[in-house]
């Protein structure tokens, strides 16, 4: 059978390679050699080019797309340069490096709305849209998405409605949402064949395939995945070829189809080597080492297993390195090689402890979303009833001058309408109270969804806490079970080295047993914390430990912003009074104080390395994070929180607690963080909260408490 699938695969590769020389590449080349000028007429066909190769041949498409970019730029062409800005967008995402993906959408986009174009704008926020959600981003993929949507909508441009309606459906598949998935993917099959358009109808089966695919219903996920391959072979898409090869091997291998899967995956491993796929050839080796390795040929699966590690290493798709970890760990089990055996089990499960939170962290991006949905809700539910009482007010005014002018004709009319304007009075007042009763409602629904928002945007600290010490426990449980089970040693191995393989085993189990109840501790307090940062209503004060809770928080915050940036990096400094001693205080209401100074200054320091780093002088500085507690000289208490960020302005300065007031872009703040945090301390605690800042030099928050 290998034999078959080389001479097939090597005759393939021969007409593959032919693929990029279509006629209608051919004829863009000639009309960009026929027209050397450089002006506008040469940067259109360059970006037609690039458009006509980027599926067959990215890394040249890439290369016109430069061209044209540069060509526009020179020219200050403006149209030229953001098509070829969303085309290089579009290929950094399909190689991973998104955040080169994003700086070239994000221009683009910028672009396409100072010249009106909606369909530019569709265009980049599809994109956009994609970034976010393969990294995990859901919140701001969903913003962007309905965003796309509802300016396709208004064009009634069937195409785009289809793009967008699936990209919901994957992100919706992401967060675990299967219903919602299947009537945004349903939906977006629906207006492509109302549009005619081949692509997306593929790309709608594409994301059929993948929601049944997750839900482990692989003979629905293979008859998707085959609309969508005889869609591509059509079109002579080799990268559509190149995913569906690899999508189709995979369901072919979990159904038993071996000899499918072998012929899917090999072909799917040359496409990805010819198109420089770079994030799909580990993909490829993964699928043929599970093929070998479920067929027993243990060797193969050793070889192709560890170049599937190597590849997802490189590129950092965590996913692949945890699943071919598992791979080489049995076939090393099946080859009787238990030492090494162990090290890819136990690499195996250090890449389960990173990626498991991955369940934890989508259900807390439908929770951020939702609190966002919500908060925009209430806000709009303030500003409607705010118009009501506008409007009421000015029909009341209307009636008392109708009354006047009537009153001048006669003064029975004029008592008359006094009457009457009375009982409106009342009635207006009744109803007056009445909204100002549901505008308190509102206010306290947005205090709460202030908190969920809070936890929200920390829920990737809070889960890689909290997911450490369970698959600490859960995975070495595993490994101890494992080994235990083998009830043989090599049989080329001596008795002493069996025996000496054994002792090691042995003292790695007692040590691993030992640690699982202190974990369990651990993981039980990190999830009463949660709770307490999430309730609702007014804790009572107790004596509570201030050093500790401001450790925790300072902690928190920055797991929160690494979990969603890894690059991100800073000093964190806590010079803290080791006589401050217990401060009675509502230790949830206060947790939330400090977690939010501590993520705001976080997100200061960040916002400045970004800067320098934009100067290419990032080596100049070093964001530095401190938080210090002190006890006064009158027994108060004095809490502070020091960044070296960007700063704040006076006119900032002044407005800083006020509620609604933010500085982030639309959709990442709400404005409500430091007013609530305001009020917590002053009126919660009859403190006082002050700020002091510089802009370019950084912000200090000061907390006093009396005594």
């Amino acid at each position: 059978m290998k034999r078959v699938l080389v001479v097939w695969l090597f005759g393939w590769l021969a007409s593959a390679n032919s693929l990029a020389q279509t006629p209608a590449a051919d004829r863009l080349r000639a009309a960009v050699l026929a027209h050397p000028t450089a002006d506008t007429v040469r940067a259109n066909r360059l970006n037609r080019l690039a458009f006509e190769l980027r599926n067959n041949a990215p890394a040249e498409s890439a290369g016109w797309f430069r061209q044209a970019l540069d060509l526009s730029q020179q020219l200050r062409y403006t149209a030229g340069a953001a098509e070829a800005q969303l085309g290089l967008g579009f290929y950094h995402r399909h190689r991973g490096e998104y955040d080169q993906a994003k700086r070239y959408t994000e221009f683009a986009q910028q672009t396409f709305r100072q010249q009106g174009d909606a369909l530019g704008q569709t265009r980049s926020l599809y994109n956009l849209s994609c970034v976010y959600s393969e990294q995990g981003m859901y919140a701001k993929s969903l913003t962007a998405n309905i965003q796309g949507l509802a300016l396709a909508e208004a064009a009634k441009n069937g195409k785009w409605q289809s793009f967008l309606n699936t990209r919901l459906g994957i992100t919706s598949m992401f967060l675990g949402e299967y219903g919602h998935a299947h009537d945004y993917l349903t939906q977006g099959l629906y207006w492509a064949k109302q549009a005619h358009d081949t692509i997306s109808i593929g790309h709608a089966y594409a994301g059929l395939g993948d929601m049944y695919r997750t839900q482990g219903q692989w003979a629905d996920a293979q008859r998707n995945y085959e609309q969508d391959a005889a869609i591509f072979r059509r079109l002579k898409d080799e990268s559509g070829l190149l995913f569906e090869d690899i999508n189709l091997g995979d369901v072919h291998e979990r159904q038993g189809h071996y000899q499918q899967a072998f012929a899917f995956g090999f072909s799917g491993l040359g496409r990805a080597r010819r198109l420089q796929a770079l994030t799909e050839m580990p993909r490829a080796q993964l699928l043929l080492a599970r093929a070998f390795l479920h067929t027993g040929q243990p060797d193969s699966a050793l070889a192709y297993g560890r170049q599937s590690l190597r590849a997802s290493q490189r590129n950092g798709t965590k996913d692949i390195s945890r699943d071919a970890s598992e791979v080489l760990a049995q076939a090393s089990f099946q080859r009787e090689r238990f030492a090494d055996a162990y090290l890819y089990e136990h690499l195996f499960g250090t890449y389960k402890d990173s990626l498991n939170s991955a369940d934890l962290q989508r259900r807390a991006a439908v929770l951020e979303y939702r609190s966002q949905l919500d908060r925009k809700q209430a806000q709009i539910s303030l500003l409607t009833e705010t118009g009501h009482l506008i409007r009421k007010q000015n029909r009341q005014q209307q009636w008392y001058l109708l009354g006047a002018l009537v009153g001048l004709g006669a003064v029975g009319g004029l008592s008359m309408v006094l009457w009457r304007n009375n009982r409106e009075k009342q009635r207006a007042y009744a109803l007056l109270k009445q909204q100002q009763d549901e505008l308190r409602a509102a206010q306290t629904q947005l205090v709460q969804a202030e908190k969920w928002a809070l936890v929200g945007e920390l829920s990737a600290g809070i889960a890689h806490e909290l997911q450490n010490p369970l698959n600490f426990m859960k995975n070495f449980a595993e490994v101890s079970v494992a080994m235990l089970n083998q009830d043989k040693a090599p049989a080329s191995a001596g008795a002493a080295a069996s025996a000496d393989l054994e002792q090691k085993i042995m003292a790695g189990l007692r040590q691993n047993l030992q640690q699982i109840s202190q974990h369990g501790q651990r993981a039980s307090s990190i999830i009463n914390g949660m709770l307490e940062h999430a309730r609702s209503g007014t804790g009572q004060p107790a004596p509570c430990d201030l050093n500790a809770l401001a450790e925790e928080s300072l902690r928190l915050a920055y797991q929160g912003l690494r979990a969603k940036d890894a690059s991100f990096s800073a000093v964190l400094r806590q010079e803290l009074d080791s006589q401050l001693g217990l401060v009675h205080v509502v230790p949830q209401d206060m947790g939330r104080v400090l977690l939010n100074l501590c993520t705001n200054a976080l997100h200061a320091v960040r916002q400045r390395q970004q800067q320098f780093v934009a100067l290419s002088e990032s080596a100049s500085y070093q964001p530095t994070v401190v938080i210090e507690t002190r006890r006064l000289a009158n027994n108060a208490v004095e809490i502070r929180v020091r960044d070296n960020g960007v700063g704040m302005s006076e006119a900032v300065q002044k407005k800083v607690f006020e509620p609604f007031f933010t500085t982030k872009p639309a959709g990442e703040g709400t404005g409500l963080g430091l007013s609530l945090s305001h009020d917590t301390v002053t009126k919660g605690h009859g403190g006082t909260l002050t700020v002091f800042s510089h802009e370019d030099r950084g912000t200090e928050f000061t907390i006093t408490l009396p005594a």
